[in-house]
């Protein structure tokens, strides 16, 4: 799984400013799955939408393979530290490494293996990656959103990531599901109706006050995994 995505090329007309994922949402469990604070990685973070929603309650670093976007990120979330390598960070100096569509694209179990090794004890790991195996893609068959991405790589099932987090000796907590917010789905209902319809799952874990996601892996788009380091 070597192939690069969009995201990865030097190039200005990318997606990279796509602010359509709920990253509030997102920012809101993980300030909760660690209320403590402390330092973060953001491994993929694009132009930082992620970020400046988390640099007040962590010491923020993030890290995106495209040039473009570092750049952007730098401007947009200035109090954040925008690295040209990751790797520099040291061994077991981070109390959170979150990741949002960037782990499909790394060679894995390797890059877990890696960013495991920079997580402390207790350390978290909340990533968001396509599931192929998910209710989002049966529906949507040739037009799935990751389709794209699936016809250059392998995307991962949901049992081999939980298989790749446990092989780098990290103890996997939930894999959840993020709900169906990419409609139409079916050809006979109207688009609004099928918004409402599809998309009150995830509307509802987004806006319920628990510290993590609770729908089910299969009822998503993507596959929603936390895990802690012993």
């Amino acid at each position: 799984m070597t192939a690069q995505s969009a995201r990865e090329r030097d190039d200005p007309g990318v997606a990279v400013d796509d602010d359509r994922l709920p990253y509030w949402w997102y920012a809101r469990v993980v300030r909760r799955l660690c209320p403590q604070g402390g330092r973060l990685l953001d491994y993929g973070c694009g132009t930082g939408n992620l970020l400046k929603r988390l640099s007040a309650s962590f010491e923020a670093f993030g890290y995106d393979p495209a040039p473009f976007a570092r750049n952007r990120a730098r401007t947009n979330v200035p109090d954040a530290v925008i690295l040209e390598d990751w790797q520099v960070l040291p061994p077991s100096g981070l109390d959170v490494i979150v990741s949002l569509r960037g782990m499909e694209h790394a060679p894995q179990p390797h890059t877990l293996k890696q960013l495991a090794a920079k997580l402390r004890s207790g350390g978290l790991l909340l990533y968001a990656v396509p599931n192929p195996g998910g209710l989002g893609r049966r529906l949507k068959g040739a037009r799935w959103f990751a389709h794209g991405d699936s016809a250059k790589l392998k995307l991962p099932t949901h049992a081999e990531w939980v298989m790749f987090v446990r092989k780098v000796g990290l103890e996997v907590q939930h894999v959840c599901g993020d709900g169906l917010w990419d409609a139409p789905y079916v050809g006979i209902l109207p688009l609004g109706v099928q918004r409402a319809l599809f998309g009150a799952p995830g509307a509802l874990q987004e806006l319920w006050p628990f510290s993590r996601p609770f729908l089910p892996a299969a009822v998503g788009e993507c596959l929603i995994i936390t895990a802690r380091k012993p």
